[in-house]
């Protein structure tokens, strides 16, 4: 009987130490195969770890499993954004696609008017000068005005000049068909002007060769009074620039539709194009600082602060008092 209970509580010990051997059986009956024989409460301990075992595979099993239906909603939801944003760059491909081959129809189409069609060849070619020198005047926007004005009268000046030659070569030709009889007549006439100098007086014959020829003073015909200087010289630099272009490209136009649209159109783009690019060019400004403000603001409170005491002291020591800012001294 000794000898079973020692054998029991080794059993038991072992069991204790995760290390089970033999075959389970029933309580209070001795294995066949093996002298141990367990109890009711050894039993319910390795029942406990069998569910406690399950429960934890359970666990395991329900934790994966959620896991991967979390990761495919994850994985679905980037799928449908990447497809959403994969659609959205196809369509707006097609639609630059479309835009740009729009475009294209629209540049290759020239103009029903002949003089729209050269005059956008030759903004092409004038504008980027401008632009240059009209975003270069940052000082004040009056120096942009002034160029501006310069160049829209200079333009406009020219234009009106070049319908005065126009007009003026056409009746030159006119004038220029007269008769071989009239062309003798006033032949004749010289000759005869030249013979009757050789009567003429000594002293109406005298040639004054020292006298030094007064040079011409040529009238400023591209200043505008009361505008900005410095607007005015590179106003008058961008349109030597400009000039032959504009002179050259009107010469070709003779219908008189053809010239008043050519005119009104560059007058009105070269307005529209100097107020886009003020736009552009927006408020000039100096860039500053929280820090530098409030420095500025102390100081020019200390200052006025120590002038008023200056004053105060100098009145009191019976020297001359400074007259404020604004006001003249009364002697």
């Amino acid at each position: 009987m000794t000898k079973i209970k020692e054998e029991n509580l080794e059993e038991i010990s072992a069991m204790g130490n995760g290390a089970v051997e033999g075959s389970m059986a029933k309580p209070g009956k001795r294995n066949q195969k093996s002298p141990t024989i367990f109890r009711e409460e050894d039993e319910e301990e390795v029942d406990e770890q069998k569910e406690f075992i399950e429960e934890m595979i359970l666990r395991e099993v329900i934790y994966k499993a959620i896991k991967d239906q979390h990761y495919k909603q994850i994985t679905l939801a980037e799928r449908k954004k990447q497809q959403v944003e994969d659609d959205e760059m196809q369509i707006r491909k097609v639609v630059r696609h479309l835009i740009q081959e729009a475009k294209k129809d629209i540049e290759d189409t020239p103009h029903s008017s002949t003089a729209i069609n050269i005059l956008e060849d030759l903004l092409k070619q004038i504008l980027p000068n401008l632009e240059t020198e009209y975003k270069t005047l940052t000082t004040a926007k009056e120096q942009r005005d002034s160029f501006r004005a310069h160049v829209v009268n200079a333009v406009s000046t020219l234009l009106d000049t070049e319908d005065i030659n126009k007009a003026g070569g056409d009746a030159g030709a006119e004038e220029g068909l007269i008769s071989l009889d009239e062309e003798d007549d006033d032949i004749e006439e010289e000759v005869d002007i030249k013979v009757s100098d050789i009567d003429a007086p000594v002293d109406d014959k005298f040639i004054d060769i020292e006298a030094e020829p007064a040079e011409p003073v040529e009238p400023d015909t591209f200043g505008i009074e009361g505008q900005d200087a410095t607007g005015r010289a590179l106003a008058q630099e961008a349109f030597n620039n400009i000039e032959k272009n504009i002179t050259e490209t009107y010469a070709v136009l003779h219908d008189e539709k053809d010239e008043k649209l050519f005119q009104d159109y560059l007058i009105t783009n070269l307005k529209l194009y100097f107020d886009k690019w003020e736009q552009e060019l927006g408020a000039v400004t100096e860039p500053t600082t929280d820090e530098y403000e409030a420095e500025k603001d102390a100081g020019e409170a200390g200052a006025e602060a120590g002038a008023e005491f200056d004053a105060e002291l100098g009145g009191e020591l019976g020297g001359e008092t400074s007259a404020p800012a604004g006001r003249e001294e009364v002697i």
